[in-house]
């Protein structure tokens, strides 16, 4: 398949650049065109793909079983620099569910002497593994397979979870028994955003909605991949693979790649059985998150372009990249086309208004209505869910631009872990989407004032496409703002150690 899948891959490229030969007014606007085009297409291919998983969700059938096992786990918790008080709330909860089915394991790369002290301590006390390394090569990825390389002949699987993910009392009784088929090399569960503490807190987990009741319900049994937490894997499968990948800092998704090149299938059930999750508090964590996710995906695009997946696998895991893509630089140009057009008063494509309108206008309604009510059928999303999923969707652009643009100058970028304290609002954070709506704004202006005079109804149209855009973007940069400022409960977590570089 790697012959198709790389044509595939280019195919969004190609299509853009034949539309962009077919409308570009000038070169001096080419690039410009090429822009809007390649939003176009990659919006569809990730719609297309987006329709398809809504579909494959619908006929989603797993169900919880509850028999006992026979199986050894190896429980493991990551931590770098966290807050005691919540690895051990973590710790505790993981040694209740996982009985004598197995043993606990803090993978402890904290850099800070009184967290890794304390954690020690704690440890000891409570019959918990502790292991702590010096050197912190391969990051997570690197703790999870040097504590499997040392304790893997003692056990069937190993689960993963981060230091603010808790499982429920009967997590391994649920899980477990999805083994039985030898195929199955992965369960993973949904994690939960359940300390909502402010407004970023709130739109990040509505932003999740759709990718856990749609997203991953239709790629299970197929490719649902490792969210990093929540995750069992067959140890067997692990070695088989290689262990965990070390050349991303998205080593979950990493893996699950060369898991599914290898045949074996993964499961995701859509079930409650994480009861705890610290989401990103403030925009200072939000953007560190979704940078860290952006960047490790693009470090995955080659991989997954040049991988033995199967069409459907490829086309799965190659619209992850392409949403990271419109997620950074193409939100950047969906931004600059209306305002560069009403502002300086330049066209940038010939093509008929009208057309346009009559084509895309139903299109974008048909998406964001799909989009919503999809994920409707499952969850309390709705309008309220889409607005806020939108508005801190804008809010990540610069973020994940300059992920972007180091993937593409292959420059190194340190792990960073999301920090669990809010702090105070950092008006410098917001002050690109202040400047970009305030241009919006001044470009809708400009925008009226120069549809009042223009006696062309074909101009006309095409003004009222670009101020249509440049005030579809305004409310939700206006929601992003007002999410990065509100702070619902007086509740902070305060770090212990600032994450280093």
């Amino acid at each position: 398949m790697k012959v198709a899948n790389l044509i595939f891959s280019l195919s969004p490229f190609f299509v853009s650049t034949i539309f962009t030969y077919i409308t570009f007014v000038s070169f001096a606007t080419a690039i410009i065109a090429f822009g809007i085009w390649i939003s176009m297409v990659v919006g569809f291919y990730i719609f297309l793909d987006f329709f398809i998983l809504s579909i494959r969700s619908k006929k989603y059938s797993v169900k919880l079983v509850g028999k006992e096992t026979r199986y050894k786990v190896a429980a493991f918790v990551t931590s770098f620099n966290e807050d005691p008080k919540i690895v051990e709330g973590t710790l505790m909860s993981i040694k209740t569910a996982i009985g004598n089915l197995g043993n606990v394991f803090l993978l402890d790369d904290s850099t800070n002497n009184k967290i890794s002290t304390e954690l020690k301590n704690f440890c000891n006390k409570n019959d918990i593994i502790y292991l702590h390394r010096e050197k912190r090569r391969g990051y997570k990825a690197g703790a999870i397979n040097d504590a499997l390389k040392n304790i893997s002949e003692k056990y069937d699987f190993v689960a993963i979870f981060d230091a603010d993910q808790r499982p429920v009392e009967d997590f391994f009784k649920q899980v477990l028994p999805y083994f039985s088929d030898p195929a199955v090399a992965l369960v993973q569960v949904p994690q939960n955003y359940s300390e909502i503490n402010s407004g970023i807190a709130s739109g990040a987990k509505y932003q999740q909605e759709p990718f856990l009741r749609i997203i991953m319900r239709g790629r299970s049994m197929s490719s649902a991949f490792s969210l990093g937490s929540g995750s069992v894997f067959r140890i067997s499968a692990l070695k088989d693979v290689g262990y965990m990948s070390e050349n991303s800092v998205t080593e979950d998704a990493a893996t699950s790649i060369k898991i599914h090149e290898k045949g074996y299938k993964s499961i995701y059930i859509d079930a409650p059985l994480i009861w705890y999750g610290e989401p990103p508090q403030d925009l200072n964590a939000y953007m560190i998150q979704q940078s860290r996710w952006a960047f490790g995906y693009f470090q995955l695009t080659k991989e997954i372009i040049f991988s033995n997946l199967d069409f459907s696998k490829f086309f799965d895991y190659f619209s992850g990249t392409l949403y990271w893509i419109k997620e950074g630089p193409i939100t950047l140009i969906e931004f600059l086309a209306p305002i560069f057009f009403l502002m300086f008063k330049i066209p940038i494509m010939k093509i008929n208004p009208v057309c346009y309108l009559l084509a895309y206008i139903p299109y974008l309604i048909f998406t964001i209505a799909l989009f919503i009510f999809a994920t409707r059928d499952k969850t309390e999303y709705g309008i309220k869910g889409f607005y806020f999923h939108q508005s801190v969707e804008y809010l990540e652009f610069p973020s994940i631009t300059l992920a972007f643009v180091s993937w593409i100058m292959r420059k190194r970028t340190p792990f960073k872990v999301t920090p669990k304290e809010t702090r105070k609002f950092n008006l410098n954070l917001i002050l690109p989407h202040l400047f970009i709506l305030f241009l919006l704004i001044f470009s809708d202006i400009l925008g009226f004032i120069w549809l009042f005079s223009v006696r062309s109804y074909t101009l006309a149209y095409a003004i009222s496409i670009n101020i249509f855009w440049a005030s579809y973007q305004i409310p939700f940069l206006i929601g992003g703002v007002i999410l990065s400022k509100e702070f619902y409960k007086e509740k902070k977590y305060v770090s212990m150690s600032k994450v280093n570089n």
